[in-house]
C-alpha cells in the first residue's frame, strides 16, 4: 500500500472543501430544476441530469492523489463538506458519498490503481452510475416505475456522469498538469 503524505492529505481536504460547495450549489438548481419539470412529469430526471456534479470529488481526488481509497475520500469529504455548509438534504449526504465514492474506486481498483486516464475514468463512471443507481432505486422508489422509464433514467445518469465525472475531470487534471508544467520552467 502506498503511504499518505501530509501533501495528499491537504489535497484531499481541498477537494472536500471545494466540492462541497458545488454539491451544495447543485441542491438548488436541483431544486428549481424538479419544480420546472413536476408539471410536465418528469421531476425524477432532476436528480439525473445533475447526478454527474453530484460525483466529480471522487473522480478528482483519485487522479490527483493516485492511491487506492482516495476516491472515496474525496467523494465523502465532498458530502461532509456539503451537509456542514448547510445542504437542504442532510446527513443523507454522507451515505450517498460512500456509495459513489465506492463506485469510483470500482473504475481504479479495476485497472489495479495503475491508470489514471480516460479509461479508467470510464470505468470510474459506470461503476458510479451503477452502484449509485442501484442504491437510489430503494432510496428513492424507483421501483415503483415502469421498466423504460427506470432504463431511461439510467442511461440519463450515465450520461450525466460521463460528461462531468470523466469529460470534466479530464479538462481540470489538464489545467493542473499545465499549471505544474508553467511551475517547472
Amino acid at each position: 500500500m502506498k503511504k499518505w503524505s501530509t501533501k495528499d492529505i491537504i489535497i484531499l481536504a481541498l477537494i472536500g472543501f471545494l466540492f462541497g460547495g458545488i454539491f451544495l450549489a447543485a441542491g438548488w438548481v436541483y431544486a428549481g430544476l424538479e419544480a420546472a419539470l413536476t408539471p410536465l412529469g418528469y421531476q425524477p430526471f432532476a436528480n439525473e441530469i445533475l447526478f454527474g456534479l453530484w460525483v466529480m470529488a471522487a473522480p478528482v481526488a483519485a487522479v490527483l492523489v493516485k492511491k487506492p481509497g482516495s476516491a472515496t475520500l474525496g467523494e465523502v469529504l465532498g458530502a461532509l463538506a456539503e451537509m456542514l455548509y448547510g445542504s437542504f438534504f442532510g446527513a443523507g449526504v454522507i451515505i450517498s458519498g460512500i456509495v459513489q465514492g465506492l463506485g469510483s474506486e470500482f473504475g481504479f481498483l479495476v485497472t489495479k490503481y495503475k491508470r489514471y486516464d480516460s479509461k479508467s475514468l470510464f470505468l470510474s463512471a459506470i461503476g458510479i452510475t451503477l452502484f449509485s443507481f442501484v442504491f437510489e432505486y430503494f432510496k428513492l422508489g424507483y421501483e415503483a416505475y415502469s421498466i423504460g422509464l427506470i432504463l431511461a433514467l439510467l442511461v440519463v445518469r450515465f450520461i450525466s456522469v460521463v460528461i462531468f465525472g470523466v469529460i470534466c475531470v479530464k479538462l481540470i487534471l489538464n489545467i493542473v498538469n499545465k499549471v505544474q508544467k508553467s511551475g517547472n520552467e
